[in-house]
């Protein structure tokens, strides 16, 4: 059953979709629509799957890492660490497409070739640290590490709240638990009511017990795979939430922010804050 309040911010009335979408068409001759983000912002409130840049791809034997392939258009560049779901990494069924889809919005990615990994045990970040200070290496000096973000899926969303202080923010996808210490980073949890593997349920409780700022978006029936490949229905809000805290990108925030935002109004979306 859905959440209460999510079912309420689904009846949002037509004046607000009206309402965004007239600010939309107003900012629409913004040829700079983004607030701190160099070039890489979106076009009006959408990110679609190929952003402005350029990716490169990387692959070790035990990591792949995608990034904008004209690394000297910004002086820094906000990082994301992606934990895998239990599944892992197979050539044929991966998260390669949405990992790509971020990077092309102005971020470092990395993600691991193995399943979920408990995030002591993982060393995505280590190894984008040791590059970022590696002077032979294309990343040297390259990662913001202020502004670092830690996203995961199913498994790798629990591993994801569980360990998040010693990042910016954090995305937990289908998959939710409670932090392991007294802190945490401020949290984007979304899930799907028709995700038969990860009740949506779990997630909800998961948001409800947050000890930072949080946020709940919950699909209508997206099912648990949806964010391999390209990201599916995730793959959006996920960009947009990381464009909003690691640019400071006002499209990115209309997304979120305000009763006209637009998961507030999305047919499909369910939507609350606390």
């Amino acid at each position: 059953m859905m959440h209460p309040e999510i079912q309420m911010n689904r009846s949002l009335c037509t004046f607000s979709l009206v309402l965004l979408f007239s600010l939309n068409a107003c900012a629409g001759d913004d040829p700079s629509p983004s607030q701190g983000g160099g070039g890489t912002g979106g076009s009006g409130a959408e990110f679609p799957a190929a952003g402005p840049a350029s990716v490169v791809r990387e692959d070790t034997d035990e990591l792949v890492y995608f990034f904008p392939d004209d690394l000297d258009a910004e002086g820094l560049w906000p990082a994301l660490v992606w934990f895998n779901g239990a599944s892992g990494y197979q050539d044929d069924f991966n998260y390669n497409g949405l990992l790509e889809s971020v990077a092309s919005w102005g971020f470092i990615v990395v993600g691991g070739k193995f399943p979920g990994m408990n995030p002591e045990e993982s060393d995505e970040r280590s190894d984008l640290l040791r590059r970022n200070e590696d002077p032979a290496d294309v990343l040297f000096g390259k990662v913001d590490v202020a502004r670092i973000a830690l996203a995961g899926h199913s498994l790798g969303g629990f591993q994801t709240t569980e360990s998040s202080s010693e990042y910016r923010v954090a995305v937990a996808i289908q998959g939710a638990g409670t932090p392991t210490g007294s802190e945490s980073a401020p949290t984007l949890f979304m899930t799907s009511e028709g995700d038969e593997v990860v009740p949506a349920s779990i997630v909800i409780t998961a948001f409800e017990r947050a000890i930072d700022e949080a946020w709940l978006a919950v699909h209508a029936s997206a099912d648990h795979n949806e964010p391999r490949t390209d990201g599916g229905v995730y793959r959006e809000p996920l960009t947009a939430f990381l464009r909003w805290k690691l640019y400071d990108d006002a499209n990115g925030a209309s997304w979120f922010v305000g009763d006209a935002c637009m998961l507030c109004t999305a047919a499909d979306w369910g939507y609350e804050t606390r």
